[in-house]
């Protein structure tokens, strides 16, 4: 990746896998929303569907797309007695994405199944200092290079999930060979548009530095704990009726993240083709 230009990689798979309401077997009579495994099983039982969703993100502008294993994990799979379906469905996956979204809860088997095919790990959603090392190690002892990506407080304090501030997290893993970018997800864009500061003055100037916001109107601290999130001001007309952002808000919430330093631009959570699209265009 060249440090003067911008690239955009993919949104999020699950809930566009959730939405195309798929009848999957290995799931009959499960309630696999608690877990997210429809993403995971659908490598396996509908795996066509998987790669035409690649492929939208693709058209749209993405010019790097993600392996859809964010729900193989044992923490989901363990819950239904299906560890050991891990590797499969990671391998189903693989075939269409030349990077891993690599969980925090299986990296050493996840980076040891899905090195000879992709291009480069990017570990996300670390919520803690702990995950971080557990998988940015993991990641470098793969010898390609990684992303490492972490899920904030929805707040302006550039701080971890588990309280552990950002600039502390980037000290763990900004001496490791091979990584290339640290980034930020899974949390509001304001929250976001408050860490890329910290993120970049933290960041070696080798490493890029990159975003991924969630896109639902519920943050992810309401979801996990109810109630509201302090400091986040949404703007009226950035939510559709089904309270996802719409493309233009988060094409601006982008553009903004770029002034900011941002080199390295997708989606999480409800960011779907239709965003990227709009983002490339306002971004390039």
């Amino acid at each position: 990746m060249q440090r003067n230009r911008t690239t955009i990689f993919d949104g999020g798979m699950g809930h566009l896998l959730k939405g195309k309401d798929l009848r999957l077997a290995s799931l009959d009579g499960q309630q696999p929303d608690k877990y997210f495994l429809v993403g995971a099983y659908a490598n396996i039982e509908q795996p066509s569907v998987v790669e035409d969703l690649h492929l939208e993100f693709i058209q749209a502008g993405a010019e790097v797309i993600t392996t859809n294993n964010f729900a193989a994990t044992p923490w989901a799979l363990q819950s239904f007695g299906r560890w050991p379906s891990v590797p499969t469905s990671s391998c189903k996956s693989r075939k269409a994405s030349p990077s891993c979204r690599m969980p925090a809860s299986s990296e050493r088997q996840m980076a040891a199944i899905l090195e000879p095919y992709v291009d480069l790990f990017l570990c996300e959603t670390l919520a803690s200092t702990a995950e971080t090392m557990a998988a940015a190690s993991a990641a470098c002892r793969s010898g390609k290079p990684f992303w490492v990506s972490w899920t904030l407080e929805d707040s302006e304090h550039a701080r971890l999930r588990s309280g552990e501030s950002l600039q502390e997290a980037v000290k763990l893993v900004q001496s490791l060979p091979g990584l290339q970018a640290v980034l930020v997800n899974c949390c509001a864009p304001q929250a976001i548009t408050a860490a890329l500061p910290v993120l970049r003055a933290a960041a070696p100037d080798h490493v890029q530095v990159g975003a991924s916001a969630n896109g639902f109107k519920t943050s992810t601290t309401e979801w996990l704990g109810g109630g509201t999130t302090p400091g986040m001001v949404v703007p009226d007309g950035d939510y559709d009726k089904d309270d996802v952002i719409t493309s233009q808000a988060y094409a601006a919430h982008a553009k903004q993240w770029q002034k900011l330093g941002a080199t390295i631009l997708g989606g999480c959570c409800a960011v779907g083709p239709a965003h990227i699209k709009h983002m490339t265009e306002v971004i390039k």
